[in-house]
């Protein structure tokens, strides 16, 4: 996983609780497109007739959801790591 940037949480920023909400509702929004994605799994009946068809596809399906996963866990690391941050004075 590539580096996690963080915003700095300062008086003239967005407050943390904004950061952490706006994260938290893409997070939300990712998690749905997940399960959007799962719900539409390879069938093999619908392949069949082309030899190897079936595994492309559940192949393309398998790294659709891990480009998904991999986006949904580096969000959830910024909601983590901009909660478990001291607050500071006039945050919000």
């Amino acid at each position: 996983m590539d580096p996690l940037i963080l915003p700095i949480v300062h008086l003239n920023g967005t407050s943390r609780t904004e950061l952490i909400q706006v994260r938290r509702d893409a997070a939300y929004a990712v998690h749905n497109a997940i399960d959007s994605l799962c719900a539409m799994s390879p069938n093999g009946r619908d392949y069949y007739p082309v030899r190897g068809l079936f595994d492309q596809a559940r192949d393309q399906h398998a790294r659709r959801l891990e480009y998904l996963d991999g986006i949904y866990n580096a969000i959830v690391a910024e909601v983590m790591a901009l909660s478990d941050e001291e607050p500071l004075p006039g945050d919000a």
